[in-house]
This record gives C-alpha cells, structure tokens and sequence, in this order.
C-alpha cells in the first residue's frame, strides 16, 4: 500500500538555499515616467544574484537603448531627446541647478548602486576625471599601459582626443574576448549602448576596479552566452519572434532594441521564449545573455514543507526525504505523476514535489510459550550420614539368612484338607465296587 503524505495543520517551512530570492531593485523612489516605463521592467524582472559584479553589469544591460529627454518628463527613457535628461541624473541630484548634464558617469554610479555596491568604487560621481582621480588615489586604478587585463564590473575610463582633462567618458566592462573589450556605456550617442574596443586602443585611458562584496557565481556570463536559458535583451534595431525555430516558420511578431526576456530553453542558436501566452522562437544571435533565471523546488512530506532555490545554470538533484516510522521512502512525485529517487536530476523549472512512502507490513508478534507443567517432585528423604564401612581387610563375610521356624498353624490346615481328601476318594471307590 502506497500512501503520498501532504502537509496538515501549519506546515513547516525551511529554507533550504541561500541564493537571494528577490529581482534587482531601485535603492530610491523612482519618479512615476520612470516606474511605468520598459528599462523599470527591464531592470525588475532580473534576478539579484548576489555577485555584485555580476549584478552591476546587468543592471547596465537592463538600460539598453535607454534615450536622454529633453526635460524631466523625459525620464522614461523612450525620446529621441539630447538635453541629458535622464533617471539616473535625477537619482544622483542636480548639478549646477540642473539635471540637464553630462551622465556618463552618473549611470555608471546608477548601477553600481542598484547592484548594492555603490560605495565599492568611492561612491556615486558625476565627472569622470573626480572619479578616475579618486580611484588612482585608492589604489583602485590601473592604466591601459600597465597591461592590465579588465574584469566584468570594472570601469573603463576614455578621453577623447584633444581633451585636456583625465577623462572625459566612462563605461561599464562586460567581459573581454578575443583581444577586445565589450562593455555597457551611458551617454553615448545619448542613449544606452553596448560597444567593444581593441584593448589597445588609445581612446581608452584605464580601468577603475571597484572592491566588490557578495559572492561571487563561479560563472562567467560570457561562458553563459547562448548556451544557458536566462533573461536575455535585444540587441538588433528589432527581433522577429518565429512560431518555430528556423528563419522560414511564421513570423508571430517582433521585440524592439532593449528589449528584455526570458529564455526558457535553448537548441541550436534558438531561445524559446512565451509571446502572446503561446511559446514562440528569438534567434540568439540577434540578443545577449543578461542574467539567470532562478527556479523552485518546493518538496513536501509528511508535515514538513520546505524550498530551495537555484540557478538555471545550475543542475539541481532531488533531496533526501525524512524518515517515517512504519514506511518506507518510494520517490517523490510531481504534478503529473512522474516521481524522481534521491539524488536524480530534476527537470529546469519550478517544481512542487510530494514525497511518496509505502506502508509496511506490520509484522504479528510471536505468541508466548505456555510454560510446561514439572513433574511432581519426589519426597526428599532425609539425608542419612552413610554407614561407615571397614576396610577391606578388615570386612567379615556376610552370614546366611536364617532359617524360617514352621508355623504350626499352617501344619494343622494341611493335616485337616488331607483327611477331607482321603475320605472322598475312599467314599468314591465304595460306591465303584458295591453299589454298581
């Protein structure tokens, strides 16, 4: 008999990871063209991984394609302005009176500060000289001619030339490949942009490295690039969304630059992605890996109910159950009825398992024996001290048993039974001879 044990009364809940459950937020209050624009959802629908780099990076990605306004009511991000109206300058403060300012280095600060490390490189800045100045003074800089090789997170440092200050530009650092070096800038071109570099181009001047805290993935997202499901943002001008996954299926519509989705699996250059509430096809050629997805398992036996939580970068295994007195572990089972054994793979995605146990037998307790009936006893006899015997020398040989004297009696009987006996046979032999 198989039984599955649900959970009753108030259940247990154990956290069972500790990854951060919550997406990437805003450290202030954004203003309200802000809150209903793409980037606020962009940004919010990311998982907080708890490596700041990795966080500060993607909190830059999230902004792709961002454009400066021409005024506050620019904030949203979608005009084509180029007053340096922006979010970020708002979230910073006025400068000279004003938030219509250069905002480079205030997105770079912007970012920092929504990963939860924005005191990691010295603080919020405003001019990239201050800041490039600051760093050097930390011990937080390193030159392009130094050699120096960029990590994600870092800040790159440029100045134009002919400039007469230190810098006059500043970036976020992705990751660097092949000789180059990508990143994610504000105020270029006023907007948002993803760029690269030879990592010997004069252009750039140095790079600052922020002391990063959390901890730290153990995955890179270049080594995630199309090759594990996440959120991914759209690179290209625009994407077309297919039913399948070949450029020749029916175009069910299109994502535009910035863009921000989840891919849920991925095969051959194609992520599949939900449009519509239907599954539909991106090519990953056309968008770039942001951030992972983080799922659910959520197991429940017998009164206990827990979580754990993991990347999908992850392969995550089904744990162990808890022992219950009188049954037997079987697996644990999901929605559909497919059961998984300690330590099996489980599938990517949300899952509520219920553990699965079978009875067993109750085994019938031996009767007690019935406790035979002893024999009565015999009556002890009382101990008698043995009789002395002499030594053998010394012993006298036993004597005959006397002779028995004649019970005169007994010889009277017989002498009456004699003469009853003589009278009969002499009557007998008279009777024979004279009366026949």
């Amino acid at each position: 008999m198989k039984r599955l044990l649900a959970a009753t009364g108030a259940a247990l809940l154990i956290a069972g990871s500790a990854l951060p459950t919550a997406a990437l937020t805003l450290p202030y209050t954004a203003t309200g063209a802000y809150r209903n624009s793409t980037y606020h959802k962009n940004l919010t629908q990311l998982t907080e991984t708890g490596d700041e780099a990795f966080d500060t990076v993607a909190a830059a990605l999230s902004q792709l394609g961002y454009r400066e306004g021409n005024s506050t009511a620019g904030f949203h991000g979608g005009s084509a302005g180029s007053g340096n109206y922006t979010e970020y300058g708002r979230a910073f403060g006025k400068v000279d009176g004003t938030y219509g300012y250069a905002w480079c280095a205030v997105f770079a600060s912007w970012c920092l500060r929504v990963a939860g490390a924005g005191d990691s490189a010295g603080g919020g800045f405003s001019s990239c000289s201050l800041w490039l100045a600051h760093l050097r003074e930390e011990g937080l800089y390193s030159s392009r001619a130094s050699g120096y090789r960029p990590k994600p997170g870092d800040l790159v440092f440029f100045r134009s030339a002919g400039a007469g200050r230190a810098s006059d530009h500043v970036g976020v650092v992705r990751y660097v490949k092949d000789g180059r070096v990508y990143t994610v800038e504000g105020n270029s071109s006023n907007q948002v942009a993803a760029r690269d570099y030879a990592l010997t181009d004069t252009y750039i001047v140095g790079y600052g490295k922020p002391r990063y805290g959390g901890e730290a993935l153990g995955e890179s997202a270049l080594s995630m690039e199309d090759a594990v499901a996440g959120f991914y943002v759209v690179t290209n001008s625009f994407l077309n969304v297919r039913a399948a996954a070949t450029t020749s299926s029916k175009k069910l519509g299109s994502l535009s630059l910035g863009q921000v989705v989840a891919v849920t699996e991925i095969a051959s250059g194609w992520g599949r992605i939900s449009y519509g509430g239907s599954a539909a096809y991106i090519s990953l050629d056309y968008a770039d890996f942001v951030s992972p997805l983080q799922y659910t398992v959520q197991y429940q036996a017998d009164e206990k109910v827990w979580e754990d939580q993991y990347f999908s970068f992850d392969i995550q295994t089904a744990q162990a159950a808890p022992e219950i007195a009188g049954s037997s572990f079987v697996g644990w089972e999901d929605a559909v009825g497919r059961r998984y054994g300690v330590g099996e793979a489980l599938p990517a995605g949300d899952l509520k398992l219920t553990a699965v146990y079978e009875v067993l037998p109750v085994e019938p307790e031996p009767r007690p024996e019935e406790p035979s009936t002893p024999p009565e006893a015999s009556p002890e006899l009382p101990e008698t001290a043995p009789e002395e015997v002499p030594p053998a020398e010394e012993q006298l040989p036993e004597a005959p048993p006397p002779l028995m004297e004649p019970d005169p009696r007994a010889a009277v009987h017989a002498g009456v039974v004699s003469g009853i006996f003589s009278a009969v046979l002499g009557i007998w032999w008279y009777i024979r001879r004279f009366l026949r």
